[in-house]
């Protein structure tokens, strides 16, 4: 009898810190509807704890995380297709919540990967750290991704590392602002950041991040208008001789 999957994200929690693993290795923590719907939980969890003030995202194996899984079915809004897109709504949630979020970046951050990561308010990138928006190599727009990288590197610097599938080490990462933080004992690093962070209580953590969303404010259809640029291309005919050439056990964009 075959038992049931391991779950894609395993929970931990030390003192007002829930800690979410990234925990499907063989898979590259790919995005997966599985994998968005946990880290979705996670936040849920983090939130309903009132002692809870940071969330920690981090992973298991090589692969922070090797973006979209495309052998997923193509995804869909949950509401019709004026609604966002799954992956949009984690991204954005992770701005929004008064809980702090951290990634601890460790191994490759992939195309989607690199999103989930510069969508948390801290980005800490260890020694083996790899950021790349690859999704042009296959004609695909990071639609979704995109506004979170900019939002930390700036239009310009955005545009060229996808353009040109920039792979950026982790001291090229923070130089650009995608990281923050490069650290050559990365959990060391996060014990320092987390005791920094015990000094803000999550309320005051929580009124900056929505006052933040306020002094930059993202235009409200911005998030339906990435998914559908998504779509469009992940569903084009002219990509999918594109898309065709990576491998099976990698497709993930």
């Amino acid at each position: 009898m075959t038992g049931a999957p391991a779950a894609p994200v395993a929970l931990s929690r030390s003192r007002g810190v829930l800690h979410a693993l990234l925990d499907a290795p063989g898979r590259r923590n790919a995005v997966t509807p599985e994998l968005l719907d946990a880290l979705h939980a996670a936040v849920d969890t983090a939130e309903a704890d009132p002692g809870c003030r940071v969330l920690v995202l981090s992973a298991r194996g090589e692969h922070f995380c090797a973006g979209t899984d495309l052998t997923a079915p193509v995804p869909e809004p949950a509401a019709g297709p004026e609604a966002e897109l799954p992956y949009w709504t984690l991204l954005d949630r992770l701005t929004r919540t008064p809980v702090v979020t951290v990634a601890l970046v460790e191994g490759r951050a992939t195309a989607g990967g690199v999103g989930l990561a510069a969508a948390c308010d801290l980005v800490l990138a260890g020694p083996g750290a790899r950021f790349r928006l690859t999704e042009a190599l296959v004609g695909l727009v990071p639609a979704m991704a995109l506004p979170f990288v900019a939002r930390r590197t700036g239009e310009q610097r955005a545009f060229t590392a996808t353009l040109l599938a920039e792979d950026l080490d982790a001291p090229a990462a923070v130089a650009a602002g995608l990281a923050d933080l490069h650290a050559g004992e990365p959990a060391q690093a996060l014990r320092r950041t987390l005791v920094a962070l015990s000094r803000v209580d999550r309320s005051t953590a929580g009124a900056l991040k929505t006052y933040r969303s306020r002094l930059f404010p993202r235009d409200a259809r911005l998030g339906q208008d990435a998914g559908r640029v998504f779509l469009d291309r992940l569903t084009d005919p002219a990509v999918q001789p594109l898309l065709d050439r990576i491998p099976t056990p990698e497709r993930a964009v």
